[in-house]
């Protein structure tokens, strides 16, 4: 029988909110079955974990990932990217002996999908004699979002051999759907979301604290996370049949104006349960978007990246598996959004899922673990 928390190193990248939400969901899960105590290694926002995690937990705010510089939700910075990878990478020594330190007394270390995490497990061993293995999750890594680039950027090249050969060296490999680039992994999980928690039919509670009625037609539109994204809200206002909640737009109190809602990034209510009580999604092409927006079963207008590789494999899952409209950047930013938020709420919604990817992952961690 387990007497004392289990130590679990994570290590997440900061690019968007996304992989800290995926890595979050799978912690919830397994701390649901065992006593852990995590050590996250991330630059993420901490009140993004403080609202996602019931479970025990440090936070150590060491720079482990460079990913894109974006220069706003939609858009790439690859000269930056350039710079700040080159910089960053090979890992410095003294970096990867400082988190191996920290890890030596975990079992697991979780890494999505910043490759650090791999190589300090490895170090740990080496240098601790510790027993900690690495589980690297992920529906993407960074050596292939970098691929297209090298034409442009022939930078790319070694780092891209570089990081090949880094996740090469994690102990078990996870990934989940939409998978971008398919490979022999030891687990294969459908997408991985964190849990609402308040379901549809308990929605009227949300809306509540939001100052809707249950009868008005609500759209969450979100860019998932990222700063420095100017939305159309000309646009919105000029379509009084809806009511448009925007949540992450700036610090503070929540206020409205008209038929926008504002709420600050570290707003008391969760992503996940803003889209449960929402009758459609607008929004960027991103993981966590998708995976919410996947267990609840609503509407989806996506706006795909271009240029960002990833996209691609996630346009095809949601048109494929959710009630969903393609959208433009430029019908966006520039069209009357009134009849396609209208036919997007009339699509038929599907069932809510019931077993996510984070009950998955979670009974394989728990597995490795042996409790």
């Amino acid at each position: 029988m387990q007497t004392s928390p289990l130590h679990i190193g994570c290590c997440i990248t900061p690019h968007g909110l996304g992989h800290a939400a995926r890595a979050c969901a799978v912690m919830e899960a397994l701390a649901r079955r065992i006593s852990v105590q995590y050590k996250i290694v991330s630059t993420a926002p901490a009140w993004f974990f403080a609202e996602s995690l019931t479970a025990s937990y440090e936070i150590y705010p060491v720079q482990i990932d460079v990913g894109l510089v974006q220069r706003d939700a939609l858009h790439a910075d690859l000269d930056q990217t350039v710079e700040q990878l080159q910089a960053f990478y090979p890992l410095r020594s003294e970096l990867v002996e400082q988190l191996a330190a920290l890890f030596a007394d975990c079992q697991l270390v979780l890494c999505d999908i910043a490759p650090l995490g791999i190589a300090a497990a490895a170090q740990a061993r080496k240098q601790f004699s510790s027993q900690v293995r690495s589980v690297l999750l992920e529906n993407f890594t960074w050596d292939w979002i970098y691929q297209p680039y090298q034409g442009a950027h022939p930078e790319f090249t070694e780092l891209i051999s570089y990081l090949e050969e880094l996740y090469s060296l994690a102990d078990y490999h996870i990934q989940a759907e939409p998978v971008c680039a398919p490979g022999k992994v030891d687990l294969l999980a459908s997408p991985i979301a964190r849990a609402a928690r308040t379901c549809r039919e308990e929605r009227s509670a949300v809306r509540r604290q939001l100052g809707l009625r249950e009868e008005q037609q609500v759209i969450l539109v979100t860019m998932g996370g990222i700063a420095g994204t100017e939305l159309p809200l000309a646009q919105m206002r000029a379509c009084r049949d809806f009511c448009f909640v925007l949540p992450g737009q700036e610090r503070g109190e929540m206020r409205a104006e008209e038929n926008l809602f504002f709420l600050p990034s570290d707003s008391a209510i969760r992503h996940p349960d803003l889209i449960a009580a929402c009758d459609a999604v607008v929004g960027k092409v991103g993981y966590s978007t998708l995976a919410e927006v996947y267990q609840a079963g609503i509407p989806f207008a996506y706006i795909s990246r271009d240029g960002f590789r990833e996209s691609g494999p996630l346009a095809e899952f949601i048109a494929r598996e959710i009630p969903s409209l393609p959208l433009s950047e430029e019908a966006f930013r520039q069209q009357d959004l009134s009849e396609m938020l209208t036919r997007l709420c009339q699509l038929p919604r599907r069932e809510q899922s019931k077993e996510g990817g984070a009950s998955v992952v979670a009974g394989f961690l728990q597995g490795l673990l042996s409790v």
